[in-house]
Parts: structure tokens; C-alpha cells; sequence
């Protein structure tokens, strides 16, 4: 699903909000970049923290599996498409509350050679979305 020109190691700052409009919790991130598989490693004050996100299907109806020590413990079943050299995946999860659901978009770009960008959003139930991890990595190695 990601051409083999974007298989690799980058590395980058990684950017948390927890609240839009708010500075971000930045950390040194690293992404390892396979056909159907995605590594990334950042830290959030001090503590480090990886997660996986594996990808099957043809590339017009795909689906993700994410985990990670941070976000998604319990892991993250999404689906989405390809469109030219982007990945757009969604999913929801409960707010816990009794409130409506909310969505989770991870968005994976490798429109230009020299980078790979790992985008997750918030999406509240209204439909409105909110940046909540960006690591946006220049090819290492």
C-alpha cells in the first residue's frame, strides 16, 4: 500500500495537543515505514511511547489496526482509502460518558520523497476536527 520509495526510517518532532489551541507537548519522534506496516516512537514528558499501526486490504477500501502505549491500549479498528500518496483511515470510540461517540482520523501522507507525515485528529460528534498528534519526518539513513 506505501511505495517501496517511502520504506524507511524518519525521524522528526512529534506534536501532541491535548486541547486545540493550546502549545504542543513536542518530542523527538521516529517513524519505520513498511508496504502495510507503520512503527512510531515519541515520548511524552520524558516517558517514551511506541505504537503499531498494520494495514491490509486493497487500497481503495483499507482498514488500519492501531495500538499504542499512549492513545489506543485497547486497539483502534479503522478503515479508509487511498488517494494519490496519502492513507485516510477513521473509526469511533465511546466517550465513556454516555455522550455520543467520537471519531479518531489517522491520516498518513508521502507526497513529497524526503518526508513521511503521521497525522492523528480528534473528531467530535458535531463533525468538527481537531489536530491531535502530528510527526512529520525527514528520511534518516
Amino acid at each position: 500500500m506505501i511505495p517501496a520509495s517511502h520504506h524507511g526510517r524518519f525521524v522528526g518532532p512529534n506534536r501532541l495537543w491535548f486541547m486545540p489551541g493550546t502549545p504542543a507537548h513536542v518530542s523527538d519522534g521516529t517513524l519505520v515505514v513498511a508496504a502495510d506496516h507503520i512503527s512510531v516512537r515519541w515520548a511524552h514528558e520524558g516517558v517514551p511511547h511506541e505504537g503499531e499501526l498494520a494495514l491490509r486490504g486493497p487500497g481503495a477500501a483499507c482498514r488500519g489496526d492501531f495500538t499504542d502505549t499512549f492513545h489506543a491500549v485497547n486497539p483502534l479498528v479503522l478503515h479508509g482509502h487511498t488517494q494519490g500518496s496519502a492513507v485516510t483511515l477513521y473509526c469511533t470510540y465511546p466517550a465513556g460518558d454516555g455522550s455520543p461517540d467520537w471519531g479518531w482520523r489517522i491520516v498518513l501522507d508521502w507526497y513529497d520523497p524526503d518526508h513521511f507525515s503521521f497525522r492523528m485528529f480528534n473528531v467530535l460528534p458535531e463533525g468538527l476536527e481537531a489536530l491531535a498528534v502530528e510527526l512529520r519526518g525527514a528520511r534518516a539513513g
